[in-house]
This record gives C-alpha cells, structure tokens and sequence, in this order.
C-alpha cells in the first residue's frame, strides 16, 4: 500500500499511531450533540434548527459545521 500512495513505510506507520487532532475530537463531540437532538425531531430537523438548539443549550457553533458533519 506505500507505494501506491507513494509514502515511506515508517511516515505511514508514525501517522497511523498518531492522537487526533483537537479538531477531530470537537467534532466527535458535536456529533455527540447532534444525533440525539436529530432524532428529537422525528429527523425532519436540518442544520439550521439543529444549530439552533445547540446554541439555545450553550454550545456555539457554525451553520456550515454542524451541515457538515449531519452529511
């Protein structure tokens, strides 16, 4: 698989043992947020209403991200 991705074994190796980043565990975290509040609504909820709510329950976040990681 290296050299199809055209990487050195020990890059792919020292990448695959790496910690997410902060970005990832925020929205790991968000999506955690997400799903229960989507399936509060029935599912007909988009990311406007959703982010909404998040907002209205302290968490502040984009329009955009929270469409992004419903997709």
């Amino acid at each position: 698989m290296c050299s199809v991705l055209n990487v050195h074994r020990s890059g792919f190796y020292a990448w695959l043992n790496e910690p997410e980043s902060p970005r990832a565990l925020e929205n790991k975290q968000l999506t955690k947020k997400i799903k229960p509040a989507y399936i509060e609504s029935g599912g007909v909820y988009g990311s406007p209403r959703i982010t909404a709510q998040l907002k209205r329950n302290g968490t502040h976040v984009g329009e955009n991200r929270v469409a992004r990681l419903m997709r």
